[in-house]
């Protein structure tokens, strides 16, 4: 499945050999979730998801982006809390799949920062009920790739000035 820059731009950037946060690399830096998404054009992005992500990054987009528990973050994207706690008690790495679910959060919310210019703002957005989300916030409908398409045209109609 493909997952997109937010923007649609590709960072024209290559590899700068940084490895996304929590990875056990070495050169990871506290800013590494940005970096995912602005630094790592999308080969990389997609080497990173299906390698798996290191289980912290849950907790670290929980906190640090989205200020949720991280059991909400899990219940959101649909993925097993005693699965998902155990690998980060252990320190092991997500699969492919639920690496790809934290993608999309890091997607969209990039995203929503662009549209809404505000962090804070893009972070109440996805967590907030949306009537084109069928009352679902766009957090809510981040556990399939249906639903992140969906959240991601609602946003590029914004940036496009488009109504709904």
């Amino acid at each position: 499945m493909a997952l997109h820059h937010p923007s649609g731009r590709h960072p024209a950037a290559a590899h700068t050999g940084k490895a996304l946060a929590g990875s056990g690399r070495s050169g990871a830096r506290p800013d590494d979730i940005e970096t995912f998404l602005v630094e790592f054009d999308p080969l990389e992005q997609r080497r990173q998801i299906r390698e798996g992500m290191e289980a912290a990054i849950i907790e670290r987009v929980a906190k640090d982006l989205l200020h949720v528990p991280v059991q909400t973050l899990l219940a959101n994207l649909n993925l097993p809390s005693s699965t998902i706690l155990r690998k980060m008690a252990r320190q092991e790495r997500l699969s492919p799949a639920e690496s790809d679910r934290v993608a999309r959060v890091l997607y969209v919310r990039q995203l929503a920062v662009e549209v809404f210019e505000d962090p804070t703002l893009a972070t109440e957005w996805m967590q907030r009920s949306n009537a084109e989300l069928g009352g679902l916030s766009p957090l809510e409908v981040l556990d399939s790739q249906p639903g992140y398409d969906r959240v991601r045209e609602i946003l590029l109609r914004v940036i496009h000035g488009v109504s709904a």
